[in-house]
């Protein structure tokens, strides 16, 4: 697994299974305070046959989030 620092947070992509279908997953673990752990669906009822196919999705999804962060995406 490969984590992305973001600021307050650590993220990384992984699949989801529900029902026999797999989700993309950006996965956000927060670096301070309590160490929750946040799912968040990479698109809206977007469902992937395999694990495999929705893990590499959501790793990619993962990836282009750090470098819209990095190029400043969140700054004020």
């Amino acid at each position: 697994m490969t984590e992305f620092d973001i600021g307050e947070f650590f993220i990384w992509g992984e699949s989801r299974e529900v029902e026999g279908e797999y989700q993309a997953v950006i996965v956000m673990r927060a670096k301070e305070g309590k160490n929750a752990i946040s799912y968040h669906q990479v698109e809206k009822d977007r469902w992937f046959k395999t694990a495999d196919v929705a893990a590499a999705a959501a790793k990619e999804s993962a990836k282009e989030l750090k470098l819209a962060v990095d190029a400043g995406a969140l700054s004020v």
